[in-house]
Parts: C-alpha cells; structure tokens; sequence
C-alpha cells in the first residue's frame, strides 16, 4: 500500500500475491452470492484473523454484491473496502493503516 493510499483511507487497487498471508480455509457468502475465501496478509501491526477478515469481507458483498469497478470505498469498521483491479487473484481488498485483507475464489 502507498504512503497516499494509507493517507487517503483508500484500499490499494492490487496486492503482491507473494507477501506472506494466512489462506483461510472457511467460506463465506461472497459475490454474486457464491462461497469465497478471506486471506489476511501478514503486516507488522495486524490483528485480524480468518474470522473477524471473513466478516469484514462479508459485510462488503452485502453493500455490494455484484463486482463494480471505479466506486467509492465501502468503509467497514476502520477499513476501507473496494474491488480489486481486474486479472490477478484478490477480488476485493480492504485495509487500514495496520492491516491488509482480500477475498478470492476457491482454487480448483
């Protein structure tokens, strides 16, 4: 995330896929209303875990569960939350100036 993004209170667009996360095994009703995956991204001052990211991330596809692009941030808690840019593995990402989340599809 950019120094911009964190003083903006804006989620960042894409996240590096190789930062060390925690993959949570539960589902959760995601978009279009179908079973997604809560990763947490391990950062230095983070304090959230599978359930409480799960929840957050559920929360937004309720505000929004069909994917839009180029919305306002849903603000959930102390993160903010938009869809991800198109073409990588992160659906949705939220984040805060201590912690990073993202939702995707199960992997086959």
């Amino acid at each position: 995330m950019t120094t911009t993004e964190k003083a903006a209170g804006l989620p960042p667009a894409t996240v590096d896929e190789s930062l060390p996360s925690q993959y949570c095994e539960a589902t959760f009703e995601g978009a279009l209303g179908k079973p997604m995956h809560a990763v947490v991204v391990e950062t230095p001052g983070g304090v959230l875990g599978c359930e409480e990211a799960a929840a957050v991330l559920f929360d937004y596809y309720v505000e929004r569960p069909e994917p839009e692009f180029g919305l306002e941030p849903v603000h959930i808690g102390p993160l903010a939350c938009n869809q991800a840019d198109e073409g990588q593995l992160p659906q949705v990402i939220c984040a805060d100036a201590d912690n990073l989340i993202y939702s995707m599809w199960p992997q086959t």
